[in-house]
């Protein structure tokens, strides 16, 4: 059962990838309209959601909540602070975009939402587990960057972060150049894998021939129970309310990419010598290509 102590909505998260297809569409709805949840019976939530009344009350159970009265009142303290409160006006800064919208209407629900990802990212860190991942970077003898679609992206934005203080870290974009890499690693090698969803085909074959190589897995991700997970020597949980079927939004990259700021400056401070001697090489190496284009 979900940890009792969090609150509703990062329970839901945690419980996602046990919930049935139903109760799945039911978790999409709310994290998207966590703010109108307080104010909806039972009844209206079952329709907006095309399920049944049954299905409400499972769902509810599922997350830790006894009934939706009890659901209702728990959504209701999670979205009560001043923090988190849309603003009182006539739009909801919080919804999602309308056709209709203005631009300023747009570029607010944006920046609201990638706001709400850092947040949500921050209030997951584990920082014991971060100083374990820190650690494997350090240790490993090559570190490889995978993921799929729009997380390989975000793994490449990982490799070019420490590829310029260290030349041990690498990209590796196609997915089967990605299982015959991981199929010859050591015990010394590390997989930094990128999945927001963590239900990938391809994570969870990596993750079964990283098993046979004795190789590491670090992986991020937002469902801490999702297939991949169980693959995973360390779990680091990024934020962004956002289903696992849909398409890799800005807001899911930046709270990934903030995860990778912090392993990153970590990584640095334990080695300062190394990474700022590298650093220096970088930037004059960057600096010489510049002023030989202009010339």
């Amino acid at each position: 059962m979900p940890e009792p102590t969090k609150d509703v909505f990062s329970r839901i998260i945690d419980a996602y990838c046990t919930l049935s297809r139903s109760e799945t569409s039911l978790a999409d709805y709310v994290l998207h309209h966590k703010y109108q949840i307080a104010q909806s019976s039972v009844s209206e939530l079952a329709t907006a959601c095309g399920v049944s009344i049954a299905t409400v009350t499972r769902f509810c159970r599922s997350i830790g909540c006894g009934s939706f009265r009890n659901f209702k009142y728990e959504a209701a303290q999670a979205t009560f602070s001043d923090a988190n409160k849309p603003a009182e006006e006539d739009i909801d800064l919080y919804g999602e975009i309308a056709p209709d919208d203005s631009i300023e209407q747009k570029s607010m629900k944006l920046y609201n939402v990638g706001k709400q990802a850092l947040s949500q990212t921050l209030d997951q860190l584990d920082y014991p587990r971060i100083d374990q991942a820190v650690a494997l970077l350090g240790q490993a003898r090559n570190i490889y960057c995978f993921g799929q679609g729009n997380s390989s992206i975000v793994a490449m934005d990982a490799w070019g972060r420490f590829a310029s203080i260290a030349p041990n870290f690498h990209w590796v974009p196609d997915s089967h150049l990605q299982a015959d890499t991981a199929a010859i690693l050591g015990k010394d090698d590390v997989v930094l894998y990128f999945s927001f969803s963590g239900m990938t085909r391809e994570l969870s074959e990596v993750g079964q021939l990283l098993q046979k190589t004795e190789a590491k897995l670090i992986l991020v991700t937002r469902f801490p129970t999702s297939p991949g997970a169980a693959y995973a020597d360390i779990l680091l949980i990024c934020g962004a309310d956002e289903s696992t079927r849909q398409q890799g939004s800005i807001a899911a990259k930046i709270s990934q990419l903030f995860l990778i700021d912090i392993l990153y400056n970590e990584y640095c401070a334990r080695r300062l010598d190394y990474t700022n001697e590298n650093r220096q090489k970088a930037l004059a190496a960057t600096k010489a290509m510049m002023i030989g284009k202009k010339d």
